[in-house]
């Protein structure tokens, strides 16, 4: 009887272990299989996001700069966008945000500053004061990139900081801002 109850226990791990055997082995194939399928054709790449810094942005050490200090001691985020050989036939679309935004309510001002620029040229710039209750917001609209050759690598930089106007800052300084930087991508024959 207790031979039995051992090869029943033992049969159905076996099962069980060749089960779990062939589920990861299809995960990795499909996984490295994966397509996107865009109006009824299929291409093998989308564009690739890298950042090369980190993309939550928590800053809490806020003082206030010069304008024209913010390359040197704002805070900066910066990540390369690349379009693969496989796009050209397409329009790329990308949009970038700031998601799950937490920021002291001091910092909701036309001093406090941000500013994104591509390949070295500046391409959106503003503030915090409009911000309001909202956690989210569109730092570029969702704008076609038009690469010369493929593949095409963009280099993004963003700059957050504290514009030094001369007047007594004290009130915002050591004050929390805390985002995700997200690119959303959209792809149309």
């Amino acid at each position: 009887m207790e031979f039995k109850k051992l090869l029943i226990v033992l049969s159905i791990t076996i099962t069980i272990t060749i089960g779990i055997m062939f589920g990861v082995s299809y995960g990795w194939y499909e996984y490295s299989t994966a397509q996107a399928t865009i109006q009824g054709s299929t291409i093998k790449e989308v564009p690739t996001v890298i950042f090369t810094s980190n993309e939550n942005i928590i800053t809490s050490k806020i003082m206030p700069i010069y304008d024209e200090d913010r390359y040197n001691y704002g805070e900066k985020s910066t990540f390369a966008i690349t379009l693969g050989e496989n796009l050209k036939d397409y329009n790329t679309g990308i949009e970038i945000s700031l998601k799950d935004i937490k920021i002291s309510e001091e910092l909701k001002i036309p001093d406090y500053k941000y500013e994104l620029l591509q390949d070295g040229t500046v391409i959106s710039s503003g503030d915090f004061s409009n911000i309001g209750m909202a956690t989210n917001m569109n730092i570029t609209p969702m704008t076609i990139l038009k690469p010369n050759t493929y593949p095409q690598t963009y280099t993004y930089e963003l700059y957050i900081w504290l514009s030094e106007n001369n007047t007594n800052q004290n009130n915002l300084m050591n004050k929390t801002f805390v985002a995700k930087l997200n690119v959303n991508s959209a792809i149309k024959k």
